[in-house]
């Protein structure tokens, strides 16, 4: 009778103990409950909706990009408003090379003059230049001219000063003497166009070397 009696106490004193720490861990999990389910927000599918967001801004700056970069398109599209010619009118004939800028350079002796031919010939734009093309321009009250030294020396694609002096002299360091012998065309040393033609004084060393 004892031996059923201290069982029974076991028994009740277990089964109350195991009850208790289900009731602790009951409210346990009810209180972590809001940290829980920030901890789930930051790891798991939390990373997936940062990883969506950061997506999203992605797209948002790559369409913006996008935008800016049509509108710029659309804007170095847009046609150069016609220019009336308002002294006396005079005719060009293009001729092979030639670009906008080589003719505006002839003329006025200023490249950054191509903005006023294409506008006074609206049709360039749309179908560019073309040998034998007839350009349209308003005669300057002087006309340019120009008497440079030396040989002449068609610039290449990617070509700089320097790099035209390492090549007609054995060094980059006689730029200069290439800048101050075309100073009207070069207006800065450090932009050159592909197609214009400068002029440098060939040195004895490589004259000599040429004649060899």
């Amino acid at each position: 009778m004892f031996h059923k009696i201290s069982y029974a106490l076991v028994l009740s004193l277990i089964l109350a103990g195991c009850s208790s720490n289900e009731k602790k861990a009951a409210d346990t999990k009810t209180d972590a409950g809001p940290q829980a389910a920030m901890e789930s927000d930051k790891g798991g599918g939390g990373d997936e909706d940062l990883f969506d967001d950061e997506k999203g801004e992605d797209s948002d700056v790559k369409l913006s990009s996008e935008k800016s970069e049509k509108t710029k398109a659309k804007k170095e599209s847009a046609p150069i408003a016609p220019i009336e010619i308002s002294g006396d009118a005079a005719q060009y004939t293009v001729e092979k090379g030639d670009t906008l800028m080589l003719v505006a350079f002839k003329l006025y002796g200023d490249y950054a003059k191509w903005k006023l031919l294409s506008g006074y010939n609206p049709t360039v734009k749309e179908n560019g230049l073309s040998q034998g093309m007839v350009l349209k321009y308003e005669a300057p009250k002087e006309k340019f001219a120009w008497s440079p030294q030396g040989e002449p020396y068609l610039i290449k694609m990617a070509e700089t000063l320097g790099s035209i002096s390492k090549d007609k002299y054995g060094t980059n360091k006689r730029w200069k003497d290439i800048f101050e012998n075309n100073r009207p065309m070069i207006k800065n040393p450090n932009l050159i166009f592909a197609g214009f033609t400068l002029y440098y004084v060939p040195d004895e060393r490589s004259v000599a070397s040429e004649k060899k």
